[in-house]
């Protein structure tokens, strides 16, 4: 969900808040997987094993790479972080570790194959650092407790909140964000209120 279409989808799971207990073990997972992510170009997109493809144009490339050449000091790039050599606009699948809240790569989009990792301590900061950026369209929630998993979801501010699972989605169920992700849904019944019309008419019967 991170690394499909080189993270470049308004959908994928680019920002990962883990607490703190697990917070090692799974930057290691992440790192494990993102150095096992089989780049390639379209003419190897046949290749079952490949995922990441390169970025959509030069611009979006030099963005990518400029936001990872000023990763913070207190950050760590665990893996990847650099453009692959040879022809395309191509990124090393990465894994960036120890981020702040306020730090570029948490508070803007990066739209590339790049995976940030922060850390919390309790349920309530978990929710803080979800919804302390300036987007909200979608965020997943994972957790063996029910009952957390619905108290995130109640106070998550995203148009889309998935239970552990991430980026599945469906016609009958509204697509669209809050803040600074947009407004209005596509997909379901909501999608149509986008192209209504509506007109209120009153009329006197005397």
């Amino acid at each position: 969900a991170a690394f499909f279409n080189a993270g470049q989808d308004c959908t994928a799971a680019t920002r990962v808040v883990v607490q703190k207990e697990a917070y090692d073990q799974m930057v290691k997972l992440l790192a494990e997987q993102a150095t096992g992510t089989k780049v390639g170009s379209a003419t190897t997109m046949d290749d079952e094993d490949v995922l990441v493809g390169p970025l959509n144009n030069k611009s979006q490339f030099e963005r990518v790479k400029g936001m990872l050449s000023r990763v913070p000091a207190h950050a760590r790039v665990v893996t990847g972080g650099a453009a692959l050599s040879g022809p395309g606009f191509f990124i090393s699948p990465t894994v960036v570790s120890d981020l702040k809240q306020d730090d570029e790569m948490i508070q803007q989009e990066i739209f590339g194959p790049v995976i940030t990792v922060q850390s919390f301590a309790d349920e309530a900061e978990a929710i803080a650092m979800a919804n302390g950026v300036q987007y909200g369209l979608a965020s997943s929630v994972w957790t063996k407790d029910h009952a957390r998993a619905m108290r995130c979801s109640r106070a998550f501010d995203f148009g889309c909140v998935w239970i552990n699972t991430h980026i599945p989605l469906v016609a009958e169920m509204p697509h669209g964000g809050f803040k600074q992700s947009g407004y209005g849904k596509d997909l379901s019944m909501y999608g149509f209120e986008e192209y209504t019309r509506v007109k209120h008419i009153m009329t006197s019967l005397e």
